[in-house]
């Protein structure tokens, strides 16, 4: 079997791609559109508390040479900002239970997989922050972060040749750990929005 493809000569950005459609799809539904100043601060509050306590534990990891030029950008001071920018200084500190996924998931394909939804996310950004500058938020003011994800570069493909082309690893660990990120995630929208 050729590291460049996988089960039935399909690539495993698209067998990843079918294992976490339906995670996918639920984040995004719960995320929705925000269309207020209310909403956007309920989403801000989501996206720090996934991101920062998920990016404090990836800081600590060991990277493999297949990734050790994708570590992941670190976008906790500018939603830190973002947040204080619209009054959300009194919010408490992010919790670990968005981590726990985590704990002891340092191999390749576990990183591969956590890096799929981070790296993923920076797409789904272009369209986030189109919508928080329609509510006249922006790179100075309250977006920052999103400003920062949507900026187009090469990570994106850079993940993915990195992907196919690592060798030994599991698609079916990859998958896993992509969904444990995407139900972490749902776990901090969830307190986010309903406190629970």
């Amino acid at each position: 079997m050729s590291s460049l493809s996988t089960e039935a000569g399909q690539s495993r950005r698209f067998l990843l791609r079918a294992r976490t459609a339906e995670a996918h799809d639920a984040l995004d539904r719960m995320i929705g559109p925000f269309d207020s100043l209310e909403s956007y601060r309920r989403y801000l509050a989501g996206i720090g508390g996934f991101r920062l306590p998920l990016e404090a534990k990836l800081r600590q990891a060991v990277w493999p040479l297949a990734l050790e030029g994708l570590r992941p950008q670190d976008f906790g001071l500018l939603i830190r900002q973002d947040q204080d920018d619209l009054g959300m200084t009194s919010q408490e500190e992010p919790g670990t239970e968005e981590t726990q996924h985590f704990e002891g998931a340092t191999s390749a394909a576990a990183l591969f997989g956590t890096l799929y939804v981070l790296e993923g996310s920076n797409l789904g950004a272009r369209l986030l922050y189109k919508r928080a500058q329609a509510l006249g938020l922006g790179p100075d003011h309250g977006a920052r972060h999103l400003a920062a994800q949507a900026e187009r570069n090469d990570r994106w493909s850079r993940f993915l040749q990195a992907l196919e082309a690592a060798d030994a690893i599991e698609i079916d660990e990859i998958a896993l750990a992509s969904r444990a990120a995407f139900a972490a995630a749902q776990t901090a929208f969830r307190r986010a929005f309903h406190g629970a």
